[in-house]
């Protein structure tokens, strides 16, 4: 008999479900928008039935000898707290749908378990704070020991941001922030002034379109006196100086129908407003000794940021997760579940790795390996990274499904649309003709961490996607497709021991090419989740302007391409 233990993110949005064995490991964790491509899975519960039943299928579980102990990523239900919807920047209505959806799934988790047949009465979960399950996460992920961790979120139990201290991987909060002031509400309003749906989660947008534009000094010193920071804690300013200022920002608001780039300097001035905040935040939090900064939260998530932390405010390192948002928590309130029944008060440390999430059906590759029409098949096995650097290095654009899935919102070289960042016109290729999103949307680059120095201004590991960071000023030419306006990059960093397939690949690129770069997205339209299944990287093939996939060894290619 194994014990199990199944952490679920019952937020409301992003819903995901961990689960973690005796030992403390992860051995799955996925975000339920993948499994019902259902684009950030609103008011969806994290153990969907068909989706928990595949990942206990994923790691053996024994419904007939072993137990499962759940754990959600909230302690409380939000609309218990008897406080008035703060609306003078998202619309009170959005806050109790909020509230709503969270107090459903909160109250609802673990019932998946009756419907198959692993317990006979409703057992009630146990649930744990949500900025320790953040906390929690990043913790495993990441190769200390000692740390400071942040956690910069759009809302928590109490609040939305904690400091914790981690030593000998033991957490203690050191405070919480307690009023109504949130870094992600302020991003969430500032998106939606550009235009865009922080419900589609389109805050990438704004950070992409910031890059266009100029920081406006008269809008920048409005929109920093929206929120208080005081010893790290956040109070938004007083309702009537609030709303003053916010119709104040209105002006700068992009209509409906207005092309993109009229935003453009409202993204910048935005952003750079953001960063103020989080300095204020994080500099109040880092002392002299401390020995690295751990960074989570959704607000984590914004890498342009992200870039500029270490070498100030005395950081020396940074580690963020790759699944620092909500769906993350999963990993989280699963750990702390499994430390809870097991007595222990050290967070276990994970290996690094991301890849935890579903493989490709071996049955459906093996039927449309033997009915495609159409299409070229054949088993590349040994020599996939060689065949897939023939293909990039003559202008094919191909799909990657490959291992196990990435955990959170990047791909990472599992579930990734390639493409060489040397040749003319790839960036607008691939925007119009395979994501269909915007022209001015950027692409990252994956390079060795070895080469990062050679590429990069304050280079340093960045596994997951997590930092944007300025190209040194004589090497964006050969590589431009990965190159945004601004001069950086979102890089991924890959070492043989940890990624060897994409090692091998950037290898085998430049020896074709010169070029120790290659251009990495996520396999997915705008819109849409990264696909999950074999059918949703063929269809993808088959309606859009790619022009092979690869799933494990397997490259299937339009005729066209077919070398």
């Amino acid at each position: 008999m194994s014990k199990w233990y199944l952490g679920l993110s019952t937020s409301g949005h992003d819903p995901a479900l961990a689960l973690v064995d005796e030992a403390g490991t992860v051995r799955f964790a996925e975000a339920t928008e993948r499994f019902m491509q259902d684009k950030r899975a609103w008011g969806v519960t994290p153990d969907h039935v068909p989706h928990l039943e595949a990942a206990l299928a994923a790691v053996g579980f024994d419904a007939v000898h072993d137990t499962l102990t759940v754990g959600t990523s909230w302690a409380s239900i939000k609309s218990n707290v008897r406080t008035d919807p703060h609306d003078a920047l998202l619309p009170s209505s959005d806050t109790l749908w909020l509230q709503g959806m969270q107090g459903l799934l909160q109250q609802g988790a673990g019932r998946s378990l009756l419907r198959l047949g692993l317990c006979r009465e409703a057992n009630d979960p146990m649930r744990f704070d949500h900025h320790l399950c953040h906390a929690v996460t990043a913790a495993w992920f990441a190769p200390l020991d000692d740390a400071l961790c942040v956690v910069l979120d759009g809302e928590g139990d109490v609040g939305a941001i904690s400091a914790f201290d981690m030593r000998d991987r033991r957490l203690t909060r050191r405070w919480r922030s307690w009023g109504p002031g949130s870094l992600g509400t302020f991003y969430g309003w500032l998106t939606g002034l550009c235009g865009f749906d922080w419900r589609l989660g389109e805050e990438w947008k704004v950070m992409g379109l910031a890059a266009f534009g100029q920081v406006l000094p008269d809008l920048a010193d409005d929109m920093s006196r929206m929120i208080v920071v005081d010893r790290g804690r956040l109070r938004f300013a007083d309702h009537d100086i609030l709303k003053a200022i916010t119709e104040r920002c209105l002006p700068y608001r992009r209509k409906p129908g207005e092309p993109v780039e009229f935003a453009a300097n409202l993204a910048a001035t935005g952003q750079s407003v953001y960063a103020d905040f989080a300095d204020h935040v994080i500099a109040s939090c880092v002392g002299q000794d401390e020995p690295a900064l751990i960074l989570s939260g959704g607000c984590a998530l914004n890498s342009s940021y992200n870039g500029t932390i270490v070498g100030r405010m005395g950081v020396k390192s940074l580690h963020v997760p790759p699944c620092p948002a909500d769906d993350g928590n999963a990993i989280g309130a699963a750990l702390l579940t499994f430390m809870r029944a097991t007595g222990t008060d050290s967070v276990p440390q994970g290996d690094g790795s991301p890849y935890l999430g579903s493989r490709a059906n071996p049955q459906t590759l093996d039927r449309l390996s033997a009915s495609a029409q159409g299409l070229s098949v054949r088993n590349v096995e040994g020599h996939s990274e060689n065949v897939v650097a023939d293909c990039l290095s003559e202008g094919a654009i191909v799909g990657v499904m490959r291992g196990r899935a990435e955990f959170g919102p990047r791909s990472l070289g599992n579930r990734s649309i390639l493409a060489a960042p040397h040749l003319e016109g790839m960036k607008d290729q691939i925007n119009a003709k395979v994501k269909g999103r915007e022209a001015y949307r950027p692409f990252a680059p994956v390079v060795r961490l070895t080469d990062a120095p050679t590429w990069f201004d304050r280079a340093q590991p960045s596994p997951y996607m997590s930092v944007t960071l300025p190209w040194k000023p004589d090497r964006p030419s050969p590589v431009s497709a990965t190159v945004h306006a601004d001069g950086t990059g979102r890089l991924q960093t890959t070492e043989p021991d940890s990624a060897p397939w994409m090692a091998g690949l950037l290898d085998a690129f430049q020896e074709r090419t010169g070029v120790p770069v290659v251009l990495n997205t996520s396999f997915n339209i705008m819109g849409k989740p990264i696909v999950n299944s074999v059918e949703d990287a063929i269809g993808m093939l088959l309606t859009t302007g790619l022009d092979a996939v690869l799933i494990e060894n397997t490259l299937i290619e339009k005729p066209s391409t077919a070398l």
